[in-house]
C-alpha cells in the first residue's frame, strides 16, 4: 500500500499551534480514539473540545485549502473511477482530479476532513480537499453517480457500524475574489467575465510537451510574446479547443482542452504566471485589465496557416489569476449532426424540429461535453432552413453570417436573461441560448416558447433527465417547463480508437455493456506513431434524443424522480447512450474501456 499523507493528522496539528486546541486533549483524544475506533478528530468534537469552525479555519487559513465553486467544475472521469459510488457517498465527498498519486476531492463540511485518513487507507493513495457549498455537492453527487436514496446527511460509524455523534456542522459562506474598489474591468468585444471563488489544481491526464515555461523567469515582453505564440501554435497544432492556465498553491499549470480533456502540458512557480497572464492578455488586446479585475477579450487571428478565434477569460481567484482561452474556427461553418457521431434517424428528427418545431429544444451535456457543437449545428441547419435566428451565447465558436449573434459577459450588469427578454421582442423565429445557468434564464426560456417561437438551448446535466431534474432542481415551475419542452438532446464524447493501430481485444469490460451480446468482437487502439502511442484518433458524440411525450411531461409536471422521468423517456423511443455507445463498440469506433470510462457502466 502507499504511504498515505494524513489530512485529519495535519489539521490537528494546525490546531494545536493556532492554540484552538492543547496537546493534553488532544493526547487524550486520541488514546480515547484507539478504544473506540472513532477518529481522534471526532472524539475532540463529540467533546465539544473543538468546533467545525474551528476546524474550517485550520483548513482555510493555516492550510491554505481552497474554498471552489462546483457548480462550474467538471470532475475528471479517472478521478471518479477511482472511488466508488458506495466510497464517496459514504465518506460524502466528490473526487475531483488526480496528479502524482495524489487525490483531491471536494468535501462539503469541514469537520468530516477526519474521515478522510480512512478514504486514504482504502484507496491506498493520499487524499487532499477542496471545500465546497453542501448543497452543490450533493447536486454533484447525484449528477455524477446517480441519485442516492433516502438522505445524503452523513453520519460517522464506529468500525462496529454502531452510529458515532454527528454534530452540528457549519457551512461557510462563499469567500469570492472580487475586484478592486472603483475597478472596471476593460473588454475588447464584450463585457467583463466573473469572479470566480477559489480555485483547484487541474484534472489533467500527462501529455508530452515541448513548451519551455523556463524564460518567465526573465519577464522580458518580448520573450514573452514570442512564448505566447508558441504557445497558440503547439495548441492548434494538437488539435486543442481551449488552453488554460490554472493556479494551484505554489504552482501554476499549462493545459490544453484535447478531445474532450485536459491535457498537462508544463507547469512552473505560480509567481512566473503573472507575465504569462498579461501577454495572453497583450495579445486578446485587453492588455489595460488589471489582475485583480475579471476580463474578457475576443480576437481573429492566424494560427498555424488556420484562422482561428480566440476567446478569452480571465478571473481572480484565491489562488492566482485563472485564464482560459478557447479556440474556435475563424473559418468555415459547424459540422453537420451526423458529422458529431448523431444516428442518421436522431438527426432527420431534430432537423425536422427546428424546421418547423416551436418550444424548446434543450441540448443536455457536461462541460467540455460537446453540447456548443450540437448547438452550433442546429443554429446553422435553421439558418439553413430560412428561419431568422437570435443568439444568446457566451463564447462564440463560429460566426454564421444569417444569425444575429449576441455574446454576452456573465460580469456585466445586463445578464443572458436580459438578452433573451430583448431577443423576444426582434422578428425572430427562433431564440438560442448557450448555456442556460439560472432560474431567470430558464423562466425566459419558457416565455419565449410560450409565445410560439422555438427556443434551442443548451444546459449542463449528464443526460437529459439529469438536465430536466436539475432545473426543477434550481426552482423552474414544473408545469410550465413540461408544456414548453418539446424535443431534448443528451450527450457525452468518447475518444475514437486509432485506425491505424486498432486491434481486436478480449475486453472483460465488453460483456457488461447493457444489451451486449457475450460474443462481441471488441477493439483498441494499441499506440502508434499516428496516434502518439496514445490509441486514440478523434472524437465522437453519444447521443440520446428524446421527443418530450405526454407521459414524460406529466412526470416533469408533478416533479418526478429523475428515475421514474427515464423510464418513462425510454417508453417514450428514447435511446439512451449506452445503447449508442454499444453501436459504436460494436463497429469498432470506440473501445469497451473507453466507453465505460465516459459511462460507468461497469463499477
Amino acid at each position: 500500500m502507499v504511504e498515505t499523507g494524513m489530512i485529519g493528522e495535519r489539521v490537528l496539528d494546525a490546531l494545536v499551534a493556532s492554540g484552538a486546541l492543547t496537546v493534553e486533549r488532544l493526547e487524550a483524544a486520541e488514546s480515547a480514539s484507539g478504544q473506540s475506533g472513532l477518529a481522534a478528530g471526532h472524539v475532540l468534537l463529540e467533546q465539544g473540545a473543538i468546533s467545525a469552525a474551528d476546524v474550517e479555519n485550520a483548513l482555510e487559513q493555516t492550510l491554505g485549502v481552497p474554498r471552489v465553486d462546483l457548480s462550474s467544475y467538471a470532475p475528471d472521469d479517472a478521478a471518479l473511477a477511482l472511488v466508488p459510488v458506495d466510497a464517496a457517498r459514504r465518506h460524502v465527498v466528490l473526487p475531483l482530479f488526480e496528479i502524482d498519486s495524489i487525490l483531491t476531492v471536494a468535501l462539503g463540511q469541514a469537520a468530516a476532513v477526519f474521515e478522510l485518513d480512512a478514504l486514504a487507507d482504502e484507496l491506498g493513495m493520499e487524499v487532499e480537499v477542496v471545500l465546497v457549498e453542501p448543497a452543490s455537492l450533493a447536486e454533484a453527487l447525484d449528477a455524477h453517480y446517480g441519485a442516492a436514496e433516502g438522505t445524503s446527511v452523513k453520519v460517522p460509524t464506529r468500525p462496529d457500524g454502531t452510529p458515532g455523534s454527528a454534530r452540528p456542522m457549519q457551512a461557510a459562506g462563499e469567500n469570492e475574489a472580487v475586484p478592486e474598489p472603483g475597478v472596471t474591468a476593460q473588454t475588447h468585444e464584450a463585457e467583463a467575465a466573473p469572479a470566480a471563488a477559489g480555485e483547484s489544481a487541474p484534472a489533467v491526464e500527462a501529455c508530452s510537451g515541448d513548451i519551455d515555461l523556463d524564460v518567465l523567469a526573465v519577464a522580458d515582453p518580448g520573450r514573452v510574446a514570442v512564448l505566447v505564440t508558441g504557445i497558440l501554435e503547439h495548441a492548434v497544432g494538437k488539435g486543442a479547443t481551449g488552453i488554460h492556465l490554472l493556479p494551484y498553491k505554489d504552482d501554476f499549470f499549462l493545459a490544453y482542452r484535447v478531445g474532450g480533456r485536459l491535457e498537462n502540458i508544463a507547469s512552473a512557480p505560480l509567481s512566473l504566471q503573472g507575465a504569462l497572464v498579461d501577454g495572453f492578455k497583450a495579445y486578446a488586446r485587453v492588455a489595460g485589465v488589471p489582475g485583480s479585475a475579471p476580463a474578457l477579450g475576443r480576437v481573429h487571428a492566424r494560427v498555424c496557416d488556420r484562422e482561428v478565434v480566440l476567446t478569452l477569460s480571465a478571473v481572480p481567484t484565491v489562488a492566482g489569476q485563472r485564464l482560459v482561452v478557447s479556440l474556435g474556427s475563424g473559418s468555415g461553418m459547424p459540422r453537420d449532426l451526423p458529422a458529431l457521431g448523431m444516428s442518421e434517424a436522431e438527426s432527420r428528427a431534430l432537423k425536422a424540429m427546428v424546421e418547423r418545431g416551436r418550444g424548446i429544444l434543450l441540448v443536455c451535456g457536461p462541460v467540455a461535453g460537446g453540447r456548443s457543437a450540437t448547438f452550433y449545428a442546429l443554429l446553422a441547419h435553421a439558418a439553413l432552413a430560412g428561419r431568422t435566428v437570435y443568439s444568446v451565447e457566451r463564447s462564440v465558436d463560429y460566426e454564421i453570417p444569417a444569425v444575429a449573434q449576441v455574446l454576452v459577459s456573465p460580469g456585466s450588469p445586463i445578464g443572458t436573461a436580459s438578452y433573451l427578454a430583448a431577443g423576444m421582442l426582434q422578428d425572430t423565429d427562433v431564440v438560442a441560448v448557450d448555456s442556460m445557468q439560472s432560474v431567470d434564464d430558464i423562466h425566459r426560456a419558457v416565455e419565449a416558447a410560450g409565445l410560439g417561437k422555438l427556443v434551442i438551448a443548451t444546459f449542463s446535466g449528464g443526460s437529459i433527465v439529469a438536465g430536466v431534474r436539475r432545473m426543477l432542481d434550481l426552482g423552474a415551475e414544473p408545469t410550465s417547463l413540461a408544456a414548453a419542452l418539446t424535443f431534448g438532446v443528451g450527450q457525452r464524447l468518447a475518444r475514437t480508437n486509432c485506425p491505424a493501430c486498432a486491434k481486436q481485444e478480449s475486453s472483460p469490460v465488453g460483456g457488461r455493456i447493457p444489451g451486449a451480446s457475450p460474443a462481441m468482437t471488441t477493439y483498441a487502439g494499441a499506440g502508434c506513431t499516428n496516434c502518439g502511442s496514445t490509441g486514440f484518433a478523434g472524437i465522437t458524440g453519444l447521443f440520446e434524443v428524446l421527443p418530450f411525450t405526454e407521459p414524460v411531461r406529466a412526470a416533469i409536471a408533478g416533479s418526478a424522480p429523475a428515475a421514474e422521468i427515464e423510464s418513462r423517456a425510454i417508453a417514450a423511443g428514447m435511446r439512451p447512450m449506452v445503447a449508442a455507445g454499444l453501436v459504436k463498440v460494436e463497429q469498432g469506433i470506440v473501445s469497451a474501456e473507453e466507453l465505460n470510462r465516459v459511462l460507468r457502466f461497469a463499477e
